[in-house]
């Protein structure tokens, strides 16, 4: 009797892992690592694919977590050297397949609007894909890459968003020796998302770092303080708490929060 029903729990979870994947899968394959520039892209790849399956699976539930892991490790092998083909065959595809200038700049900006409207609707999930599939066409639009992290920071996907943010740096980094191709985008707010997102994951020595890199491009921007003084103030760093204060209060005489944040400030031990 155990026996059977050890068996009908196995079929039910591998036809749930068979489900996602093969559900999930035309949406990540229009990601092309072989477009995208840079030393680490492939691992960015797999961090995408990996994320979106483990969301999936978590929305199963926690009862099959145990059993899943079991099954999971089992046909993992299977599923990768399938997974692995049939990306090969979709490369091979889209490589025999190749749009004009005009078309790809139209599919982008048709891409662009769908995504925007997802966003508006909260459909992240589906706003995600198609700005994956804009990366896939140009793998330097940044604006697509801020796009999707913002996508995940708006379902509280902080670790994604962390990963995106953390690409769309070194990719910006890259791009600032021709300016025409940041889009007009500000790598100090790139550096502040990041400070957001590490803020957001409890990571506070990471988030100081990439807000202090912030505030070293743009020393007056109220934003900027005051998420260093917040964070000078978890850390229970009053030197950096008050000097945060101070030029915070200079900056933005009107913030009706300076007032309780001092008095947090002298709170800390010298």
């Amino acid at each position: 009797m155990l026996t059977t029903i050890a068996w009908i729990l196995a079929s039910l979870s591998l036809a749930a892992i068979i489900f996602i994947i093969v559900r999930k899968f035309p949406s990540l394959a229009i990601l092309n690592v072989d477009n995208i520039p840079g030393e680490k892209e492939a691992k960015f790849k797999e961090k995408i694919i990996r994320q979106r399956v483990e969301r999936d699976f978590n929305r199963l539930g926690t009862g099959f977590d145990r059993f899943r892991r079991r099954v999971g490790g089992m046909i993992s092998g299977f599923l990768k050297r399938h997974y692995q083909l049939l990306s090969k065959k979709r490369d091979d595809l889209r490589r025999q397949k190749k749009l004009s200038f005009t078309e790809k700049r139209e599919k982008i900006s048709a891409l662009f609007n769908k995504a925007k409207a997802a966003m508006s609707l909260e459909s992240y999930e589906e706003a995600e894909k198609h700005l994956i599939e804009i990366i896939s066409l140009d793998a330097k639009r940044l604006s697509a890459f801020l796009e999707l992290a913002e996508s995940y920071r708006l379902r509280k996907s902080f670790r994604e968003a962390k990963e995106t943010l953390e690409h769309a740096l070194k990719l910006a980094q890259q791009l600032s020796r021709d300016p025409e191709m940041l889009e007009g985008i500000v790598l100090a707010e790139i550096r502040f998302s990041l400070a957001w997102a590490c803020f957001q994951l409890g990571l506070q020595a990471e988030a100081l770092e990439y807000g202090r890199q912030a505030l070293d491009a743009e020393p007056n921007n109220p934003r900027y303080l005051d998420l260093i003084l917040d964070l000078s103030i978890m850390k229970k760093d009053k030197k950096s708490a008050l000097d945060a204060w101070e030029r915070l209060a200079a900056v933005n005489p009107e913030n009706n929060k300076l007032p309780e944040l001092r008095a947090k400030v002298e709170e800390l031990a010298d």
